[in-house]
Parts: structure tokens; sequence; C-alpha cells
């Protein structure tokens, strides 16, 4: 039997499977979570993720928003969430990330995966696959989204000179452009970390990975963050936004560079709550990341 991680000791009995790996590797760590690799005398090899605190609610993340939407994604076999802890056993998926190995025919295909996961999860959510209490669960409102603005322009300590202008002019014109997002947009799901680190490519195509963050919203910050990645390897942003269209279906397609314009705001809005509440403390470089994120708000803005 390998070393069980100290993190994961008090779990081996709801996890036999902890005692039956031959060995664990470390894949990534923060202070908020751990993911592992843990190879098994027969059956090849398992991840194991543990988070704690926000990141413990990937565990309901999946059984109460992913499995019911029946989306393609990396297999759960077993979960365990208590108390600020989150366990998930899954699928090892064995590729390289975006990040690790950038090609442009990649990045495309994850603006195409992007597109018709939610497509599949409008459908659903119309469906009535959500019960609604797990809906009500992760719905973000526009008041909710105007609420975490608000929230950011009071923490005084962290925004730079004349940043608080931004704000103001946040806080007027977006109650507008908010109301039109949630009016004519469908609600669907939301990644809200879609990243080229957690996208991962094998044999079997595009894979998403890592959805502690996820949500349901109306709003294109997945292919925000999917731009917004791409620049750094030099990909255009237009060969991501003609892939996405092209399969997306009904109105998804209409006023593309809008919504995703709507979509970084939201998301960095979303992002800079998360910092301020929890990050700062969990990475403390986290707030040399704010001011930047901040003058982010100021560009989309100008472009709305």
């Amino acid at each position: 039997m390998g070393k069980i991680p100290t993190s994961f000791i008090e779990y081996t009995e709801l996890f036999p499977t902890f005692k039956e790996a031959i060995s664990w590797e470390l894949l990534r760590q923060w202070s908020l979570s751990e993911v592992w690799r843990i190879e098994m005398k027969d059956e090849g090899s398992l991840i194991i993720k543990q988070g704690k605190g926000e990141n413990s609610r990937e565990v309901s993340v999946y059984t109460q928003l992913l499995i019911p939407l029946e989306l393609d994604l990396p297999r759960m076999y077993k979960a365990y969430e208590n108390r600020g802890i989150g366990i998930l056993i899954m699928d090892d998926l064995k590729g390289k990330t975006l990040e690790e190995d950038p090609q442009v025919f990649d990045f495309i295909a994850a603006a195409k995966i992007l597109s018709t996961i939610r497509n599949k999860s409008r459908v659903g959510i119309l469906e009535g696959k959500l019960t609604d209490a797990d809906h009500s669960t992760f719905y973000v409102s526009e008041d909710s989204i105007m609420n975490d603005l608000l929230y950011i322009s009071r923490q005084s300590e962290f925004i730079e000179a004349n940043q608080d202008l931004i704000f103001k002019k946040a806080l007027d014109v977006l109650p507008y452009h908010l109301s039109r997002l949630y009016k004519e947009f469908p609600v669907t799901l939301t990644h809200n970390d879609y990243h080229p680190k957690n996208l991962i490519k094998n044999d079997d195509g595009i894979a998403v990975i890592d959805w502690a963050s996820a949500y349901v919203s109306p709003h294109l910050g997945d292919l925000y963050c999917l731009i917004h990645s791409a620049k750094d390897y030099k990909i255009d942003p237009d060969d991501l936004i003609l892939a996405y269209c092209e399969e997306t279906d009904g109105y998804g397609a209409h006023d593309i560079e809008w919504q995703v314009t709507m979509g970084g705001i939201c998301w960095t809005i979303h992002m800079l709550r998360q910092l301020l509440e929890y990050g700062v403390e969990a990475i403390p470089i986290a707030h040399e990341w704010i001011p930047e994120m901040i003058s982010d708000i100021r560009v989309l803005l100008d472009k709305l």
C-alpha cells in the first residue's frame, strides 16, 4: 500500500480505495485544495481531489448540477462533503492541459465544447432536470452581481487612487446592461474558471475539469476567459468566437461581442469578490492582482 497523505488519513474508512492504492502522486496543491493521482494494483489510476472551505462545493456541483444535466464529464465514482471538506474520486484522464501544450486547434475545440455544454445545460434546465432547490442554490442573479460590485467598491484598502471612479461608472451603467442580459439570454451553466489549466486534451478530445466554482447564469464569462487566455499564445479571438457561434443554437450567437464583454465584467466582479473574501488570506500575493482586475473592468465598461 502506498503512503496515504496526511490530509486523507481520517477518511480511509469512508474510502477503502485509499488503502488499495500502491502509490500517491501529488499533481496540484493550494491552500484550499489538492489533487492526487493514485495508482491501483489492478485498475489503472484514479484522481483524488480534496477541497476545503469554498472549494468543497465541487462535490455538490457534481451531484446537484453536472450529473442531473447529464453532461459528458470525467466520471465521478464516489464523493463526500461535510463540514467544509469535499472529497472526490474520479476518472484519470491522463492528458495534457492546454496550458501545458497550447495549440490553436485545441483552443478552437475548447470554444466548441463550451458552446455544446451551454446548449445542453440550457435545454436541461428548461426541461426541469434541476430541482427548484438546486437551481436556487446555484443561481446567480443580477442583484447578486450588483451586490458584489457594491461590496468590492467599499474595500478601499485594495483600491488604488482614482479607481473609485471605475466603480462609480460601473454602478451607474451596469444595471441597464444586466437587465438586458437576464431578459434576452437564457440561463445556463457557467464553469467560471474556463482557462487552459482546466482544459485537458487526450485521445477523446477536450475535457473540462475543476468545476468547483460553477453556477447557473446567462453570462458568457467562460468564453471571455478562454479568449483572454488565448491572447498569451497569439491566438486570434475572432477564431474562437466563430468556433463558439458555429456550435451554438438559437439566440446564443446574437450580439456576441457584447455578450463576451458582459461575461468578462460578470466574471471579474465574481472573482474579485472571491479574492477579497477568501483569496487574500489563502494566497497573500492575491492582493497584487486586485488593482489590475479593477482596471480590466474599466476597459470592459468602455466597450459597452
